[in-house]
């Protein structure tokens, strides 16, 4: 399921950004990559059939951030968690929000993470240390 996958990923740290485009990718995922979270709006806005998962920073620059991003593809993904990257757990506590939320500094567990959400695996990722789930 997750090779055809559509994964659009919102972060406004380049290095970031490229370095999960390319882990993506390598996992067989179509990948559509956004630098900022107007831009990542505006992806949600006109593709929203197409994207399949939501990989966002949740401190984005603007007015835009990844709670924002994450509610609008809750209205046309409501069964699928969002993937929040984040710096600190704590900054992730939002009981409304059906996400996963994954430190910043662990790129590699994004893939992890879809395959275990796209596989119904979620209990064994949940129970990791360094993922935390938002609600």
């Amino acid at each position: 399921m997750l090779a055809s996958a559509t994964v659009l990923v919102v972060d406004n740290d380049p290095i970031t950004r490229e370095l999960l485009e390319g882990i993506l990718r390598t996992g067989g995922c179509q990948v559509l990559a956004a630098p900022t979270g107007n831009v990542g709006l505006l992806s949600l806005c006109q593709q929203r059939a197409q994207i399949d998962w939501l990989v966002t920073k949740i401190s984005l620059p603007g007015l835009v951030d990844g709670w924002l991003l994450a509610d609008e593809f809750h209205r046309h993904r409501p069964d699928r968690p969002v993937i929040l990257l984040s710096e600190a757990i704590a900054e992730a506590e939002c009981p409304s929000i059906d996400a996963l939320v994954i430190p910043a500094i662990a790129p590699m567990r994004v893939l992890e993470a879809l395959t275990s959400l796209g596989s119904d695996e979620t209990s064994r990722l949940v129970n990791s240390p360094e993922i935390a789930r938002a609600a």
